[in-house]
């Protein structure tokens, strides 16, 4: 099994009352699972940077605690973590099974329908398994793939509380 990288995009700079003093933190989303984190750190990395998260304080914080820049640059960070870890993208719609009788996993992202998962399953049962998201376009009529799957991200992150599956994102759950 792959060793977790502890990195994570880094969306905006803020500071918070920490302790009632003014901390500086990083509000970021993690590279593996989507995670919205923020960071204590004195650090001042640019918008969009790849950070190591490894070895600090890391809070993990819900949608409506992002600053509005921070809201602004998730779509672009959850794009860029898409593009570069294709495999794992590309694994998700050869291995996409049914959820129960009537739903399949595929027609929970936009823009799919049942014509465009059928479309799928048929061109995978007669070319075999896709090795990149690119080779999707070969589908009539289906859409791009990198946008689906922000768009999907984006959902599970921004109703959290109201999402039902989760396919990419690791549900926040609030204490109580």
């Amino acid at each position: 099994m792959t060793e977790i990288k502890k990195e994570a995009i880094v969306l905006d700079k803020a500071t918070r009352e920490v302790q009632f003093k003014q901390t500086p933190v990083i509000q970021c989303i993690g590279v593996s699972n989507f995670s919205l984190l923020e960071i204590y750190s004195d650090e001042t990395p640019k918008l969009q940077e790849v950070i190591n998260t490894e070895d600090k304080v890391v809070k993990r914080i819900t949608y409506d605690k992002l600053t509005t820049i921070a809201k602004k640059e998730l779509e672009k960070a959850v794009e860029t973590i898409v593009i570069n870890n294709q495999e794992r993208f590309v694994n998700f719609f050869n291995n996409a099974k049914p959820i129960n009788a009537r739903r399949h996993q595929l027609d929970l992202l936009p823009m799919i329908g049942k014509k465009h998962r059928m479309a799928l399953m048929e061109y995978i049962e007669k070319n075999g398994a896709i090795k990149e998201l690119s080779e999707l376009k070969n589908i009539e009529l289906f859409p791009d793939p990198i946008k689906v799957i922000v768009n999907r991200v984006l959902t599970e992150i921004e109703n959290n509380e109201y999402e039902k599956y989760f396919l990419f994102t690791v549900p926040f759950v609030k204490k109580s």
